[in-house]
């Protein structure tokens, strides 16, 4: 019998006898997986995390990308999770921990993706500057996908503990204000902007700011929180698009009444506002408000 036989068996005296042989635990198969792979597919929990305190490493990497691990987050198996766990002290310092799945995801960012609360409990400690800047295929480290999935209380401790990583970006220049904005997810934005090392006019590859792109997604409440938090509500995006053509163009009625409402009211403060140069070029060329508007606003004498 090989390694492969006695994983389907699920027989642990006759693992520890082949391995006294001189078996390799993490063999691979014909079809490129191992005795691992095995054991979760035919249910042999007690072999599987048997196997890894005998030299068995979830982390090795099958001959296409992805482990076991992978599988069994992805399969939502608790108890074999539940095993990996128990056995983390024999796995945590695999030289396979980076191992990818065909995505580019990595450990780190499928407990966070898949909500595998418990596994991220477990292997959270282990990151470092190393796992931090590792990407996936869309360029999100665990830090940009932890913004993308809305999870609040790791992108605070991410924060915290790396503070660099505020200059993260993915494929598309995006960083992590750019993709909470444009998801409106006004409670990550309120945190990011808190932080206060995000560049409110920082654009994204295609020449978006974090403004245009909530307005693009119709994102009301990440437009307030960035206007108050002080971006230039006049700005064009990709293609050369105005914001208010943009939100004209797509119907976005509560967001241009949002951004008419800030605009105005900071108008009336004067020669205080620091964008005021910048709102009389823009209302002369883009035309966003209607006459009663702008009288109302007394802007009319200077537009």
């Amino acid at each position: 019998m090989d390694v492969i036989e006695v994983a389907k068996s699920g027989s642990i005296k006759e693992w520890d006898e082949i391995l006294k042989q001189g078996a390799d635990p993490n063999e691979l198969d014909s079809y490129g997986t191992n005795a691992l792979s095995w054991m979760l597919k035919m249910d042999h929990v007690g072999l599987f995390q048997h196997a890894i305190t005998t030299g068995a490493d979830p982390n090795s990497p099958y001959r296409t990308p992805g482990n076991v691990i992978f599988d069994a987050v992805s399969q939502n198996r608790t108890q074999f999770i539940e095993a990996l766990i128990a056995t983390a002290t024999y796995w945590k310092s695999s030289p396979h921990l980076h191992t990818r799945d065909k995505e580019g995801n990595t450990l780190f960012h499928i407990s966070l993706l898949e909500s595998a609360e418990s596994l991220w409990e477990t292997i959270h400690p282990w990151i470092s500057h190393e796992e931090m800047i590792l990407r996936n295929e869309l360029g999100r480290s665990i830090f940009l996908e932890a913004v993308v999935e809305n999870r609040i209380e790791i992108i605070s401790y991410l924060l915290k503990t790396f503070p660099e990583i505020v200059s993260q970006t993915d494929s598309e220049g995006k960083n992590a204000l750019h993709l909470a904005s444009e998801r409106n997810l006004d409670e990550v934005c309120s945190i990011l902007l808190e932080d206060g090392k995000f560049k409110l006019e920082s654009k994204d590859n295609f020449g978006n700011t974090a403004l245009f792109l909530s307005a693009s997604a119709d994102g009301v409440e990440s437009m307030k929180e960035l206007l108050y938090a002080g971006a230039n509500p006049f700005v064009w995006g990709e293609n050369e698009e105005s914001i208010t053509r943009l939100l004209d163009r797509e119907k976005f009625g509560h967001c241009l009444k949002s951004w008419k409402d800030f605009v105005i009211q900071k108008a009336i403060l004067g020669d205080v506002y620091p964008f005021r140069k910048e709102m009389i070029q823009y209302i002369k060329l883009e035309k966003p408000f209607k006459p009663e508007e702008l009288a109302k606003a007394k802007l009319i004498d200077l537009i």
